[in-house]
């Protein structure tokens, strides 16, 4: 059974158009992640050039990941400025935009908390907590999934670092 396509549906991706405030919202967030990206550069200017000349080194890797966010933000504000805008919708009551607002100041506090919480309670207790708290504030309510999941994916994340990478992870002042 087939339907006719409607402006979301079709192949070319969102025919409808973009509103204001996410034109806005999309600026904004490339202009502030494209500033981050160039602080990180220069931040990361004086890194040791390695003396082997296979190596790429640990100088380079902060100018490819921050190259490749300015390239990818540079595609985003195209992208948003080439979209059409939106036609206006009809007022809708705001029943949800105060809860995702709410869930977006939780989110950026939980992080905080967790950056403090690394240097007493180490990485790992710190990390196994922090997306255990995200996942719910997201809408994962499983009592029992969600531990379970940061808990693999603190361990993921330890072990990619501490073995495959040599880089420590700290321990926590309360645990030294």
């Amino acid at each position: 059974m087939s339907h006719a396509p409607t402006g979301r549906d079709s192949a070319a991706g969102d025919a409808s158009g973009i509103s204001r405030a996410d034109r806005i919202a999309n600026l904004i967030i490339a202009a502030i992640v494209m500033v981050v990206a160039v602080a990180a550069i220069v931040a990361t200017a004086d890194f040791p050039a390695t003396s082997l000349a296979a190596d790429v080194g640990p100088a380079r890797f902060p100018i490819l990941y921050a190259g490749a966010l300015i390239v990818l933000c540079g595609i985003l504000i195209v992208h948003t400025l080439r979209k059409p805008a939106a036609r206006p919708e009809p007022a809708r009551p705001a029943t949800g935009r105060g809860a995702g607002r709410i869930n977006v100041a939780l989110g950026i506090g939980a992080t905080a908390l967790c950056l403090v919480a690394i240097s007493y309670i180490g990485f790992a207790i710190a990390t196994a907590l922090y997306l255990s708290g995200i996942m719910g504030l997201m809408g994962q309510r499983g009592k029992l999934l969600n531990p379970l999941i940061a808990v693999v994916a603190t361990a993921i994340i330890y072990v990619t670092f501490s073995t495959g990478l040599q880089v420590p992870l700290p321990v926590g002042s309360l645990f030294e």
